[in-house]
């Protein structure tokens, strides 16, 4: 039996790539005639054409110096508040302009990441930006021939616009030091999460330098309450003497200072807690958290502001990483009393 013709709506210039094994630089090469390209190689790519059924709009669109007007965003879930920021960041950053915003939640594509991708393409988006902060399994398949920008998470292919994660570790090594601490203790998020590990080690080396025993344990976890309360009390039950934590979210905090109350340990007398990311809550917790806050929605407006310059110049990179710097927010959580 033949291979069935897929949509022609369906189709994009990575199937023909990879059908004519070739790269997508090289489909485009041999479509618009600015480069040479082989006669047996451009006979596969035609071929491939032909076979898919493909129909280069958006390629013959740029070649003539016509652009979609569409943008992609491509992000992990539209409920998640720190996708929100960053949302309402790229919102701010299109207001004026002609662009419109294609938005894609991989919800609704059941975590498929290539198959969100390849929807984007398919509907001729001169540009995307990646609202995405939990790497996936493999390598991240974004290819083509478009500009991209990455927003929260580092993509060493692509243009990114990242939280100083490092700094805010020995920032708070620095703040609980300064409040008094002498005996750290952290509580970190998912193993798997570059800024738990990041912050961890900023964190440990910060901690050293200060003439510090570093924590003889370290408890990763979700980025949520029940963590933070599970491990803080896994910490007490061990025996290990602390006046300072570092909880690496709010959520963490919270849950924290929950166990060290029960077991009558005073927040910030005894021991002071600093947490990460400003949630809502935190201003308002008993005792209201120290935190750092991450500019999210100046992620998502310095995002589009590059991605809209690629995109007038024709560009792919241009710059490799922007880094944001978290602004640290003192409040009762490290007092010193």
């Amino acid at each position: 039996m033949g291979r069935v013709r897929e949509s022609r709506n369906s189709v994009t210039i990575l199937d023909v790539a990879e059908m004519a094994g070739v790269s997508p630089s090289t489909v485009t090469h041999a479509l618009n005639g600015k480069r040479p390209v082989k006669e047996e190689t451009k006979a596969r790519i035609m071929k491939a054409i032909d076979t898919l059924g493909y129909v280069p709009s958006w390629n013959a669109s740029r070649l003539k110096g016509r652009f979609s007007g569409v943008i992609g965003c491509l992000a992990s879930d539209i409920s998640e508040s720190f996708v929100n920021q960053i949302v309402r960041g790229i919102e701010q950053g299109l207001i004026g302009g002609e662009e419109t915003l294609l938005f894609v939640s991989l919800v609704e594509f059941g975590g498929d990441f290539e198959a969100a991708f390849r929807f984007l393409l398919s509907h001729d988006i001169d540009g995307l930006l990646v609202c995405y902060h939990i790497p996936p399994d493999g390598v991240m398949p974004l290819r083509g021939d478009i500009p991209i920008v990455s927003l929260n998470m580092e993509l060493s292919e692509h243009v990114s616009v990242i939280v100083d994660s490092e700094s805010g570790g020995g920032l708070a090594a620095d703040h609980l030091y300064g409040a008094g601490m002498r005996h750290p203790a952290i509580i970190c998020g998912p193993e798997d999460r570059a800024s738990a590990q990041t912050r961890l080690q900023a964190f440990m080396k910060r901690v050293g330098e200060l003439g510090l025993a570093a924590p003889r344990e370290v408890y990763f976890g979700e980025y949520d309450a029940e963590h933070g309360y599970d491990a803080c009390q896994r910490i007490l039950r061990s025996g290990c003497r602390f006046d300072g934590l570092f909880a690496e979210n709010d959520y963490i905090a919270a849950g924290a200072i929950t166990a060290l109350f029960e077991h009558g340990i005073r927040v910030p007398e005894d021991v002071k807690v600093v947490g990460f990311d400003n949630r809502e809550f935190s201003s308002f917790w008993n005792p209201p958290i120290t935190t750092f806050k991450i500019p999210l929605q100046d992620i998502g407006m310095i995002g589009i502001g590059l991605l809209r310059s690629m995109i007038s110049t024709s560009t792919t990179v241009l710059h490799r990483r922007c880094v944001m710097e978290p602004q640290l927010i003192v409040r009762r959580s490290s007092a010193v009393v």
